[in-house]
């Protein structure tokens, strides 16, 4: 059985199942001297890659980003969004590292991610009534996403914050302008050194901040 129809059908079965086992720690990352800005590869077969420069160091993985559609008929249509860490060469398979699940008009939303199926709207919440504006609280990690500045393209500057006391800065993430005209620049995402010590939360938290705002349009 597809793994978003295991989600839609039993939310608890995910904890039990072999996918658990691989959930990671989210501190594969090394803290590197310098920010690092990672490329998306072009969109194809349902999926695209995030991969890190070709400088960075050997041990930086890259990320499967895949999208499905949840057609269970007793549930609203949804958007299934996973994510992997790519296999390298002392890996059998990928290793799971989140899933998330958005329906097309946004009344019902899952996050997989460390652990057992959780509501979305348990991990994810506006601050402020802002539509650019985001708060994540999960497995002990707070971020703040800011999308609310806009550049001249029209593509939103989202800067993501961490909660600590000095509110540092941990990535930035300009997606394409979607309702410009194609060809579409390319998405740009840099992670900061305090922020590769929360890599996997900043990427999980971009991706549905990014998926609710496309809905918006």
């Amino acid at each position: 059985m597809d793994s978003h129809i295991d989600i839609a059908t039993d939310e608890h079965a995910r904890s039990d199942s072999p996918v658990s086992s691989l959930l990671p720690d989210y501190s594969r990352h090394n803290r590197p001297v310098n920010p690092i800005s990672y490329s998306f590869t072009n969109w194809g077969n349902n999926f695209m890659l995030l991969v890190p420069p070709s400088n960075a160091p050997e041990s930086e993985p890259s990320y499967k980003i895949s999208v499905s559609l949840n057609l269970n008929p007793f549930l609203p249509i949804s958007f299934v969004t996973k994510v992997e860490m790519v296999l390298t060469e002392d890996r059998s398979e990928d290793v799971f590292v989140g899933e998330f699940e958005v329906s097309l008009n946004q009344t019902r939303g899952v996050l997989t991610m460390i652990g057992a199926p959780t509501r979305l709207s348990n991990v994810l919440s506006g601050v402020d009534t802002s539509r650019g504006h985001w708060l994540w609280t999960h497995a002990n990690v707070q971020l703040r996403w800011d999308c609310r500045t806009r550049l001249e393209d029209g593509s939103p500057m989202c800067v993501c914050y961490g909660l600590d006391r000095l509110s540092s800065q941990l990535a930035t993430f300009v997606p394409p302008p979607v309702l410009a005209s194609p060809p579409l620049p390319a998405a740009i995402f840099t992670v900061f050194p305090d922020g590769h010590e929360f890599f996997e939360h900043i990427l999980m938290s971009m991706l549905v901040v990014q998926r609710k705002m496309t809905m918006l349009l």
